[in-house]
């Protein structure tokens, strides 16, 4: 039985359980509320997961303690029993879920350090790896004194990820403010806070599958962020060509840490390529989100799905190649917060040359919001093409022409 915890709400949706199950290994859905997944992409294989006894209802599937009866439940297909998670907030979970199982995953304790920034770092100095200079921050006089040595710095949440509780502060005024912001406005995964210095450069992720301790570089992804002071990212491609020297040391990276850990599945590490060589920012034990792994089908010979799948029941992988076209995908956000009232002609946006999809992120009644985190986002358009540049640009035109009639209030989502 190959075991998801959760799914994706939007874009991926339910396709990956979707895969596996047209590949008779036999998936199952572990989720607390399985009703949210309805009305997303290939939602109504549900139904026939719970006719099929392929749906477990969770108490909690945000920390590490398991159900009652769950472990008897996974068992009870009998054969290779995997893992798969592609929910940062639920990683611990599937962790402590596969140590029981004896299923391929990382570990309960990898997991919990790429989930701590802190301890993280700890380990890539440890490894040589280049990173930020970092401090803890739990008042704001320590970040101020990083800022006294460092210049700018990045106040952050310790835990998680998606620039959730990221700010930019160039002054020490600003590193005060910005500190009282974050410390008494509620943060993701109640994490505390820290303080790095502020690296420039192009922002890059490498896609990694590992199985068996084999390590397949995929691919490296760019992508653009929003303004300052938040580090919203607002578009990506892939595949990009980055520096062969630079590619090659970021790889050693992953792999340095892949032999630390004894990893396993689908890596998502991104890195800073500064003047003096890429500087890792993070190593994410997960498919990349938002679009990435449609993304990824759209430009490789193995689509992400199977990868992903087979790693997961540590099955051998067919490496794919680059089918020599490019994906990209623009995130749409308003210039002003409100509450969406209704969307202006959305057939003109997926109407647009390249454009494969339009998945729109913000229902009438949803609260939207500026590019400062992805929960304020309109929708997403992914665009594919011969050339990188091309699918780009074609995905920045089509997001032109996306409309709304905004409201002042609404809920937020996330």
């Amino acid at each position: 039985m190959l075991l998801f915890v959760e799914a994706g709400i939007a874009g991926t949706g339910l396709s990956c359980l979707r895969w596996a199950d047209d590949a008779g290994l036999d998936p199952a859905l572990i989720a607390v509320d399985p009703t949210v997944y309805r009305d997303v992409p290939d939602g109504a294989l549900l139904g026939d997961l719970a006719g099929r006894d392929r749906v477990f209802t969770a108490k909690d599937t945000d920390g590490d303690e398991l159900d009652p009866g769950l472990l008897d439940w996974a068992r009870s297909g009998g054969g290779p029993v995997g893992v798969v998670c592609v929910g940062d907030r639920n990683l611990p979970f599937a962790a402590r879920l596969a140590e029981a199982l004896g299923a391929p995953f990382p570990s309960v304790d990898a997991v919990a350090t790429f989930r701590d920034k802190r301890a993280a770092r700890r380990v890539y100095t440890e490894l040589g790896i280049r990173s930020p200079r970092w401090t803890p921050a739990a008042r704001a006089e320590e970040a101020v004194a990083l800022w006294a040595e460092v210049g700018p710095v990045v106040l952050k949440n310790v835990k998680g990820a998606g620039s959730l509780d990221v700010l930019l502060c160039r002054t020490a005024e600003e590193v005060r403010a910005g500190h009282h912001a974050l410390a008494t406005g509620g943060r993701y995964l109640d994490g505390e806070l820290m303080a790095e210095e502020f690296v420039t450069g192009p922002l890059l992720s490498v896609e990694t599958v590992v199985s068996a301790g084999r390590c397949a570089h995929l691919g490296v992804t760019d992508r653009q962020l929003g303004p300052r002071p938040h580090f919203c990212e607002v578009s990506y491609t892939f595949p990009v060509m980055a520096p062969p020297a630079a590619r090659a040391e970021m790889e050693r990276a992953v792999e340095a840490c892949v032999r630390h850990f004894g990893l396993t599945g689908f890596l998502h590490s991104e890195f800073i390529l500064t003047a003096e060589g890429p500087v890792l920012v993070e190593i994410n034990a997960r498919l990349g989100g938002g679009l990435l792994a449609l993304m990824m089908n759209d430009c490789l010979s193995v689509s992400s799905w199977e990868l992903l799948c087979r790693s997961a029941l540590g099955q051998p992988l067919r490496i794919p190649r680059h089918t020599g076209r490019y994906a990209s995908a623009v995130t749409v956000y308003p210039d002003t917060a409100g509450t969406v009232e209704s969307v202006v002609d959305p057939g003109a946006v997926a109407a647009n040359p390249f454009v494969v999809d339009v998945v729109w992120n913000a229902r009438p009644g949803d609260r939207v919001a500026p590019a400062t985190d992805y929960r304020g986002s309109v929708c997403q358009v992914r665009t594919v093409a011969e050339a990188p540049a091309v699918a780009y640009n074609a995905a920045l035109t089509a997001a032109r022409d996306v409309r709304i009639n905004l409201v002042a209030t609404g809920r937020r989502r996330g």
